[in-house]
């Protein structure tokens, strides 16, 4: 977190940062070192693994104003998007099927906001087919 002065301090608000969705529903505050690299895994993981990966649901929360004034507090952070190239394959390993790919299982906890892998991913799809789905499902 940075101040108004651009100098590093701890988070003022002890509910702010990244928060994530277990697997049996629970929402968990993620609190990773200063010291540590975190990586988050997404659906082109969760299709080309054959749903070996699942990606995990995930929000962060802003800094509530600090000392009264607002927006004198940022959350810095540099995310790094992995993914094939836009005309790249989004197929299943030779072996897994689509309900693996697709359990509906790692779906009932999902929130209401986020539509489904499954809506969106058909197979034989490319990278960029499976973008466009999924920016016209959230915006």
């Amino acid at each position: 977190y940075l101040n108004a002065q651009n100098q590093e301090i701890p988070s003022p608000d002890p509910k702010a940062g990244l928060y994530i969705k277990s697997r049996n529903g629970k929402l968990t505050h993620v609190s990773i070192p200063s010291n540590c690299l975190a990586f988050q895994i997404g659906e082109t993981s969760q299709v080309h693994s054959g749903g070996i990966l699942q990606a995990t649901p995930h929000a962060v929360r802003g800094c509530r104003s600090h000392g009264g004034v607002e927006g004198d507090v940022t959350r810095e952070s540099f995310a790094v998007f992995m993914e094939p190239e836009y005309h790249g394959d989004m197929n299943i390993p030779e072996g897994k099927t689509v309900q693996d790919t697709q359990r509906k299982d790692a779906e009932q906890f999902l929130p209401p906001s986020v539509r489904t892998l499954r809506s969106r991913w058909k197979y034989g799809m490319n990278f960029g087919e499976f973008s466009d789905a999924t920016f016209a499902a959230f915006y």
